[in-house]
């Protein structure tokens, strides 16, 4: 908040004459500006002409003087309605849980798994009038290079420096060789994402066939970006507003998660989004809420002694994941459920399975991209299931696919994409079509791959229900042939013919007729027979 305040000027007369003496002149409004309104004993005066204060509707904030750009700074954050929502702070993700969905081995590939954790060793305070007085101060030093890059703020009027080297003594950022690493434009990072020469193909990795054209839904994206997603948005690349669309900036990142390239350091990013953060109009967050408190404590600007606003910092756990998910789990395997989408993982530590024992069926560790969130068991199709599920196959009028003999179990060759790739024309047909042409060859390559895997799923669910009532029938089977084998015994001894509990096996066919003179013992017969 920013008030003025007047100075106290002498304004009676000295004299008691009758004529009036000459009006002084008031002194110049001193301008006083302070972090929040409830701290009134921590306002730091500033020799600032209020008429002077400009205005900021629009442009970055750095643009503005510099003497001003705090007390703009702390107008915008006081005005907000919920001020404390605005500083988002990361959480410590659970490795026994995500590690087994290889989370940490992707995190790792780059270097970033200190972005899994958090260094403030503080669980219980968010320091936020300390981390807006950082914020409003923040100047960026001129660099030759991007690791040369410093962002100094001030604390309790201590300097607090976030850089490569401070951030690297916080929590061994960028845990890679520096060789390994490159620096990518800015524009290709944060700015002008859409015009990637990649940007194309990085949509492609991370979204489902035929859904990212136009507007890019989060309900779109593979299982495995949506979850990595969930993380990315509170610890890596952090953000407020519509959780239900993806933006440009984290289309990059999603992509070096997944594809283990390119790698680039996580610090880069991490000091441009705070300093973008920080000077973007409307912007109106705070990110890095942790890291910006270990860096506090590291350079002393606040003790262990010090405490902020009460706030649990919860760890990530895969039974809160927010809307949009389901999370099960087994004796064996955790499992996850969004959008029609399922991804399982082996429990850390889960017993081996007994000898002849069988697993859960394995058609529900598939990621099956469907629309409903149940499995069809009965799809509806017709002659082209498998080889293009609606009308004249999965091209339509575009291609004939007459000429092209079905494959049984063509839907399983590898990933989703892989199969739709597989199950595409020949180059020399299918780059003449248009966009919309390929995106519906494409989806109708999707619709007919989920009936296939749902038969598959309805078959391998029949055929689990089967072997559980197997061995309880043999039981009744044998128990049948026993019961049996007693009566049969029990009539050779009331008959006086010899009694033998297990007979060996008489061949009719070769002997003499019978005569009476012989009493052969009555074979068993299995109830099988």
């Amino acid at each position: 908040m920013a008030r003025t305040k007047e100075q106290a000027g002498s304004s009676s007369s000295s004299s008691k004459g009758k004529g009036k003496q000459k009006e002084q002149q008031p002194r110049k409004r001193q301008y006083m500006g302070r972090i929040s309104e409830s701290e009134s004993g921590s306002e730091e005066e500033m020799e600032l002409d209020p008429s002077d204060k400009p205005i900021w509707d629009s442009g970055p904030l750095d643009d503005k003087p510099e003497e001003w750009q705090p007390t703009l700074y702390h107008d915008r954050m006081n005005k907000l309605k919920n001020k404390a929502a605005a500083f988002i702070c990361e959480r410590e993700v659970n490795e026994a849980q995500l590690g087994q969905f290889g989370v940490f081995d992707k995190f790792r590939a780059l270097g970033w798994e200190s972005a899994l954790k958090c260094f403030d060793k503080d669980k219980s305070n968010l320091f936020l009038t300390e981390i807006q007085e950082w914020m409003a101060t923040l100047k960026c030093h001129n660099f030759n290079k991007p690791s040369q890059m410093k962002l100094i703020g001030e604390v309790h009027g201590v300097p607090v420096e976030m850089s490569f080297d401070t951030l690297k003594k916080l929590g061994k950022y960028d845990s890679l060789p520096a060789r390994d690493y490159m620096v990518p434009a800015l524009d290709d990072l944060l700015l002008k994402l859409e015009k990637h020469v990649r940007w194309n193909d990085m949509l492609a990795v991370i979204f489902l066939p035929g859904t990212y054209s136009g507007i890019l839904y989060r309900k779109n994206l593979k299982i495995e970006a949506k979850l990595l997603l969930a993380i990315c948005l509170l610890n890596v690349i952090p953000r407020r507003g519509d959780k239900e669309q993806v933006r440009y900036p984290e289309v990059p990142v999603l992509y070096s998660l997944l594809h283990g390239s390119p790698r680039f350091p996580i610090r880069y990013l991490i000091i441009h989004h705070l300093w973008i953060s920080r000077n973007k109009y409307g912007r109106d967050i705070v990110p890095y809420c942790r890291i910006i408190t270990g860096l506090m404590k590291q350079q002393k600007a606040i003790t262990s002694e010090d405490r902020g606003l009460t706030k649990r910092h919860q760890p990530f756990t895969l039974d809160k994941l927010g809307i949009g998910w389901t999370y099960t789990q087994s004796e064996r395997y955790h499992k996850l459920k969004s959008k029609g989408q399922r991804w399982r993982a082996l429990k850390l530590g889960a017993r081996d399975l007994l000898p002849g024992e069988p697993d859960e069926p394995e058609s529900d560790e598939g990621v099956v991209p469907s629309g409903d969130e149940e499995y069809a068991d009965e799809p509806h199709g017709g002659e082209n299931v498998g080889q293009g599920g609606y009308g004249r196959g999965y091209g339509g009028m575009f291609y004939d696919y007459a000429q092209q003999s079905y494959e049984s179990g063509w839907a399983y060759n590898g990933t989703m994409q892989e199969v739709i790739e597989n199950q595409r024309p020949p180059a020399s047909i299918f780059d003449t079509w248009s966009g919309s042409e390929r995106t519906l060859s494409d989806q109708n390559t999707t619709n007919s791959a989920s009936i296939e895997r749902s038969l598959k799923h309805s078959f391998d669910r029949q055929e689990s229900w089967n072997r559980t009532f197997a061995y309880s029938r043999e039981v009744v089977t044998n128990n049948r042939y026993f019961d049996d084998q007693a009566r049969r015994m029990h009539a050779d001894w009331h008959a006086g013919r010899p009694v033998v509990e297990d007979p060996q096996h008489v061949d009719y066919a070769s002997l003499p007729p019978y005569d009476g003179s012989v009493s052969y013992p009555t074979p068993p017969l299995h109830h099988s027979q």
